[in-house]
């Protein structure tokens, strides 16, 4: 413990665990475990699905374009 120029001692302020990560306690249950892997897949299958579809616009644009420039 360090002390300060009076000869008291600092104590360290105790910090609330931070939200961040997991929660102290929980349901860790197999069944609460599926469920959230199946949230989060669908949740990275959509992100993946609209960047597949902006992908294709872009796509399509470009060739659009390209077939413009043809003529």
């Amino acid at each position: 413990m360090n002390t300060n120029a009076l000869g008291e001692t600092n104590i360290p302020k105790v910090r609330q665990p931070s939200l961040k990560g997991y929660p102290t306690m929980g349901d860790r249950s197999p069944k609460s475990v599926q469920k959230t892997a199946g949230q989060k897949q669908s949740k990275n299958n959509a992100v993946a699905g609209k960047k597949a579809a902006l992908v294709t616009s872009q796509q399509a644009t470009k060739a659009k374009v390209a077939a413009s420039k043809k003529k």
